[in-house]
C-alpha cells in the first residue's frame, strides 16, 4: 500500500474517534443547554427502557427526557445516556429542578 493510502485511511480513522470524544459540553455547564449541543453535534438521546419511573426520573420522562436512566433521592444526581455511531455517552447531572441541573461529569462508554 503506498503511503498516501496509508496515510488518508489512518486519519479517517483518528477523525472518527475524535468527533466522537471531543464533546461540546463542560462541568457546571446547564443540563438542557448540554442536551441541545450533543443533539446538534449528532449524539442521539438512548431512551431507557425503565417502565415505571418515579420521582424526578418521571418527571423527566414526562418532559420528553427520555434518555434519562437513573436519579438519586436525596441529592439530586441523574444520569442521561446519548449514542453516536459506535460510542455511548453518560452525562451525569446535579441540580433539583431541571432549570437548575448542570453537568457534574461525563463518560464515554457502552454498558
Amino acid at each position: 500500500m503506498q503511503p498516501y493510502a496509508i496515510t488518508c485511511v489512518l486519519l479517517a480513522c483518528i477523525s472518527f474517534f475524535a468527533s466522537a470524544t471531543e464533546l461540546p459540553i463542560t462541568k457546571g455547564m446547564p443540563f438542557l443547554s448540554a442536551r441541545k449541543a450533543l443533539i446538534k453535534q449528532g449524539w442521539i438521546p438512548d431512551p431507557t427502557d425503565e417502565t415505571a419511573p418515579d420521582g424526578a426520573m418521571k418527571t423527566l420522562r414526562n418532559i420528553g427526557l427520555l434518555e434519562v436512566e437513573r436519579c438519586t433521592e436525596d441529592v439530586q444526581y441523574c444520569e442521561f445516556n446519548y449514542k453516536k455511531n459506535d460510542a455511548c455517552l453518560i452525562v451525569s447531572t446535579m441540580g433539583e429542578k431541571v432549570k437548575d441541573m448542570r453537568v457534574d461529569a461525563w463518560n464515554i462508554e457502552c454498558q
